[in-house]
């Protein structure tokens, strides 16, 4: 007899990265355990690779990218059953998603869950509140997973395989007003307990998981950052943060050290100080720069992150770009191709920031496009600036910068 479940909750494929199972969506995985521990039986369909058999269920849940959501909606037209679209895209842009799912959720799906399950609330578009207390929210149902953790992720794309390592995040929100950026939760930055996060770590190491990534930008930001630091220490664990370069002390390094980070992240973007000015970053270069010399000072490996073709790139940029790793000589690195997603700013008055949106194919958005931006600068051709990213990876990959 064929299994019936009251839910099952979709992980989509993505068939833009060319390592889609490095993450497992922390988003899905907390869902899953809010529907558990309520008592309602659920699956969890992990389709990173490919879309395989789907199971009977009343209730089906999308977790959707923008990348993704075109191929949801298809798989929404062929389920018989309830469908439930949630994530990044309906969260950003609801009105593509109104007419295609029964339930659209903007923000966050823990807090909607279940009256929705209860048939507390009519279907179409529900726009949730922020939650105020993440600490309510159950640990991620790693168990239900095949594959929840990823020996990729620790030493990173393009950096070979390595221990084990799981995701987590520490808040949710963003205290800044950069207009690239798509994140789902804005003010305010709502932050974890430090004896919540710790009971997340101590809960995964029981896998036998002792890597983690902290995957929000604010953890040196927390209000109890040397409580968080001091905890963690006890635990003997190695991990990955992010933090705002120009709000990274030297005090502030050493405590990650101290505590067991090993690897941090900087959004750098660009070198070019206009670039960051027009985008609103909110830094200029010299603050990336500072903070690669006090993490390589505290004894802590230093990844940027940069973005090619953002407002106001011009080949000076790409010389700029060189200048800063022959400078300061980065530890690690990603360069990302800008997507102007749903929500950003940029996406909203692309005019007011000179550049043009010429792709409208959902599923050609991503951070790691294969030949061209879904955008043009004004004032520049498409292949002038994907031959600009062409140069600047290939002198990243280079290393001549190192010498």
């Amino acid at each position: 007899m064929e299994v019936k479940y009251d839910i099952a909750l979709i992980v989509l494929p993505d068939r833009i990265s060319n390592n889609p199972e490095m993450y497992f969506p922390l988003g899905v995985a907390y869902l899953a355990s809010v529907v558990r521990n309520a008592g309602y039986k659920v699956t969890v369909c992990d389709f990173r690779r490919d879309i395989g058999e789907i199971p009977k269920s009343t209730y089906y849940g999308f977790s959707c990218a923008t990348p993704q959501i075109e191929e949801a909606k298809l798989l929404a037209k062929q389920l018989d059953g309830i469908t439930i679209a949630g994530g990044a895209h309906p969260t950003l842009l609801p009105d593509d998603c109104i007419n295609h799912f029964d339930y659209v959720v903007a923000g966050e799906g823990e807090s909607i869950i279940l009256d929705i399950l209860e048939g507390k609330v009519k279907n179409g578009l529900i726009t949730t509140k922020r939650i105020e207390d993440l600490d309510t929210i159950p640990y991620p149902a790693w168990d239900m997973i095949t594959k929840p953790f990823s020996d990729t992720l620790w030493p990173g794309e393009r950096y070979g395989r390595g221990d084990l390592a799981g995701t987590l995040i520490g808040s949710r929100g963003c205290m800044f007003n950069c207009q690239f950026c798509g994140n789902l939760y804005r003010k305010p930055v709502i932050f974890r307990s430090v004896s919540d996060i710790i009971g997340e770590l101590e809960s995964v190491m029981k896998f036998g998981v002792y890597h983690f990534r902290f995957e929000d930008d604010n953890f040196t930001e927390h209000p109890e950052y040397k409580l968080l630091c001091k905890e963690i220490k006890k635990l003997d664990i190695r991990y990955k943060c992010h933090t705002r370069s120009n709000l990274l002390t030297e005090d502030k390094a050493r405590l990650l050290k101290e505590s067991g980070c090993e690897e941090c992240g900087l959004g750098v973007e660009s070198a070019d100080d206009k670039v960051l000015r027009i985008v609103h970053k909110g830094e200029k270069a010299v603050h990336h720069g500072e903070a690669i010399r006090k993490l390589r000072q505290a004894g802590i490996r230093s990844k940027t992150y940069f973005m090619s073709g953002l407002p106001g790139e011009t080949d000076n940029t790409l010389s700029l770009n060189m200048e800063f790793m022959q400078t300061y000589k980065p530890d690690k690195w990603t360069i990302s191709t800008f997507s102007p997603y749903p929500g950003c700013g940029i996406f909203k008055h692309p005019e007011q920031f000179g550049i043009e949106i010429i792709e409208h194919d959902w599923r050609k958005w991503g951070n790691f496009c294969n030949d061209q931006y879904n955008h043009v600068l004004m004032g520049q051709t498409p292949e002038e600036m994907w031959n600009r990213y062409k140069k600047m990876y290939a002198y990243y990959r280079s290393n001549k910068w190192q010498a």
